[in-house]
C-alpha cells in the first residue's frame, strides 16, 4: 500500500501561496506608490494653477497701478500748463512712486513679495500696524457706503412708494369730491 504523497502538493502550494501573497503585496504597493504619485501630481498642479492665478492677478493689479501712474502724469502736465508748480511736482512725486510699486508688482515673484512683506513688518512694525489700520478703515467705509446704497435705494422706493398712496384730493371743486362739480371747477361758480 502506498501512501498518497501530500508534500509535494502542500510544497507546490506553498510557493503559489507566497507567490500569491508577494504579488498581493507587490500590487498592494504599485496601487500605493500609484495614489502617492498621483497626490503628487495633483498638488503639483493645484500649485502651478494658484501661481499662474496669482501671477495674473498680480499682472493686472500692476497694470492698473501703471495706469494711475499714467493718469497722474497727465494731471501733472495739466498743473504745470495751468503754472500750478509745486502741485505739479507733487503729483509728480506720487506718480513715480505708484510707478515704482507698479515695476515692482511686475519683477519680484509671490515668494519675494512675501519675504520683503515680512521683512518690512519685523523692521517697522508700526508701518504694517498702520497700513492695517487703513485698510481696515478702508474696508469699514467701503462697507458702510455700499450698505447706504442699498438703504437709499430701498428708502427711495419707500418714498416713492409713500407718494404714490398720497390719498386723492377731496373737497370742494376737485373730479371725484362729494361736493365738487367733477368739471374742475369751484362748487359755487
Amino acid at each position: 500500500m502506498t501512501m498518497p504523497d501530500t508534500e509535494p502538493r502542500g510544497s507546490q502550494a506553498d510557493p503559489i501561496g507566497q507567490q500569491g501573497g508577494g504579488s498581493a503585496r507587490e500590487q498592494i504597493r504599485d496601487m500605493k506608490d500609484q495614489v502617492v504619485d498621483q497626490a503628487k501630481n495633483t498638488l503639483q498642479q493645484a500649485k502651478d494653477r494658484a501661481s499662474t492665478s496669482l501671477g495674473e492677478s498680480k499682472g493686472q493689479f500692476a497694470d492698473q497701478f501703471g495706469t494711475i501712474a499714467d493718469a497722474l502724469r497727465r494731471t501733472t502736465e495739466h498743473l504745470r500748463s495751468e503754472d500750478q508748480q509745486r502741485i505739479a511736482g507733487l503729483t509728480e512725486t506720487v506718480a513715480r512712486q505708484v510707478e515704482q510699486v507698479a515695476d515692482y508688482l511686475r519683477n519680484k515673484d509671490a515668494r519675494a513679495m512675501r519675504q520683503d512683506l515680512e521683512n518690512l513688518a519685523r523692521r517697522q512694525p508700526a508701518i504694517m500696524i498702520g497700513g492695517a489700520v487703513v485698510l481696515g478703515l478702508i474696508g469699514a467705509r467701503f462697507l458702510k457706503s455700499s450698505e447706504r446704497r442699498g438703504s437709499r435705494w430701498s428708502g427711495d422706493s419707500r418714498q416713492f412708494g409713500r407718494e404714490r398712496n398720497i390719498p386723492s384730493r377731496t373737497g370742494y371743486g376737485y373730479p371725484g369730491s362729494e361736493g365738487g362739480t367733477g368739471g374742475g371747477g369751484y362748487a359755487g361758480a
